[in-house]
């Protein structure tokens, strides 16, 4: 029995133009227990889902389509024809689908993402990677967490300044090094995410900023406390 969803908390958005397509995907997931948003494009509401099924328009700006959802969401491309697939994966999309969908192919995929995501958990750091950029010497190491620990609320408080000055140049710089600094303990989680703040100031669209920035916070403060542990267990 699936619980019913809060007034913003969904399992699967989705974004498709024609609305005969709209209303068999959002059928077909809910007869599987997904809780779905359906949507000609983006609500303007503030909402949480975990993945997206979005309609790409031939092969143009999918880039730009594909950002209609949330940055760090898996988003699964919906084409019209096979040569659009691979355009929509180099984008960034997680997989693609032709239009119009077959339930069978659509639950495969599902799946298939899902199996992927369970065995997808990585660490905040890349322990490893790390030691073999300092040369195995913690001593170095350990000048390098102090000096990312003591730069660390500087920048995340100019995220928040420019997230709430709604400036995207400001967010771009401030993203941007923050970028640098997780990049040197090669964690890929908060990297990714700091690189979706930074290309949204890029874009000049912070609409998902401040949801983001929290996202990352999470993501640092888990990077934090895996370094405290790499330290102390020399």
């Amino acid at each position: 029995m699936v619980n019913a969803p809060t007034r913003d908390e969904y399992d699967a958005l989705v974004i498709d133009r024609n609305p005969i397509h709209r209303h068999l995907l959002h059928v077909l997931l809910k007869q599987k227990g997904y809780r779905v948003a359906s949507a000609r494009e983006l609500p303007d509401r503030d909402i949480s889902y975990g993945f997206a099924l979005i309609d790409i328009d031939a092969c143009r700006d999918v880039e730009q389509q594909l950002a209609q959802a949330r940055p760090g969401t898996r988003s699964i491309g919906l084409v019209s024809r096979e040569e659009y697939a691979q355009p929509c994966l180099d984008a960034g999309a997680a997989a693609t689908l032709i239009r119009p969908v077959r339930a069978d192919q659509l639950f495969a995929l599902l799946q298939n993402l899902q199996s992927q995501n369970a065995s997808s958990k990585t660490p905040p750091i890349d322990i490893e990677g790390i030691m073999a950029r300092v040369g195995g010497k913690m001593q170095i190491l350990e000048k390098m967490v102090a000096i990312f620990f003591e730069e660390l609320p500087d920048q995340i408080a100019a995220l928040h300044r420019a997230i709430d000055r709604q400036s995207p140049e400001d967010l771009r710089q401030a993203a941007h090094a923050l970028k640098g600094a997780v990049a040197n303990f090669d964690a890929s989680a908060a990297y990714q995410t700091t690189a979706a703040l930074e290309q949204m100031g890029k874009s000049g669209h912070l609409r998902d900023a401040r949801t983001t920035c929290q996202q990352l916070e999470r993501e640092v403060s888990a990077v934090q406390n895996a370094l405290e542990e790499l330290i102390s267990s020399a």
